[in-house]
C-alpha cells in the first residue's frame, strides 16, 4: 500500500475547479502517471443516474482514457471523483464500487468543512486507509 502521494498543486487546483463547475454532479475520471511525467487528469462523463451522489463513468471515455493511458505508457495511480456537498471521505456507495484496488480513490470535496477538500483512500478490503497528499510545485 502506498503510504504517501505527491501530486502538482496544480492538478488540485484543476480537481477543484473541475468540482465546482459541476455544481450538484459529482465528476469523475482517472489520473495516471508515468515515470518520467507528471500526473495527467483524464475526466470522464458521469452518466450516473442519481449524479448528486453517485458516479458512474461513461464507457466510451473510460475506454478512451485506458487506452490513453496505456499508448502513453503510464500507470493508473488513482480514480477520482466528487462529493460536491459532502466530505472527502469515501461513502459506502465508493467502498462497494471501486474496481481497481491498485488504485487509489482521489475524493474531491469542494464544499468540505471538517478536513482537506481533497484526500486520496486506499481502498482496502476491511476499511479504507487515508493516504498521504503531499501538494508540490512540480513534480
Amino acid at each position: 500500500m502506498v503510504a504517501r502521494l505527491k501530486l502538482p498543486s496544480a492538478l488540485g487546483d484543476a480537481l477543484l475547479d473541475e468540482a465546482r463547475g459541476a455544481g450538484a454532479v459529482e465528476i469523475c475520471g482517472l489520473i495516471a502517471a508515468g515515470e518520467a511525467h507528471a500526473p495527467v487528469r483524464y475526466p470522464i462523463a458521469n452518466r450516473a443516474a442519481r449524479a448528486a451522489d453517485r458516479f458512474d463513468m461513461d464507457a466510451a471515455d473510460q475506454i478512451a482514457a485506458f487506452k490513453a493511458i496505456r499508448e502513453a505508457g503510464q500507470t493508473l495511480v488513482a480514480i477520482y471523483h466528487s462529493h460536491p456537498r459532502g466530505e472527502a471521505e469515501p461513502s459506502i456507495h465508493d467502498r462497494r464500487g471501486h474496481s481497481y484496488p491498485e488504485a487509489l480513490a482521489l475524493i474531491v470535496a469542494p464544499a468540505a468543512v471538517r478536513a482537506a477538500r481533497i484526500r486520496a483512500w486506499a481502498m482496502q478490503a476491511s476499511a479504507p486507509v487515508e493516504v498521504t497528499i503531499d501538494w508540490v510545485d512540480a513534480l
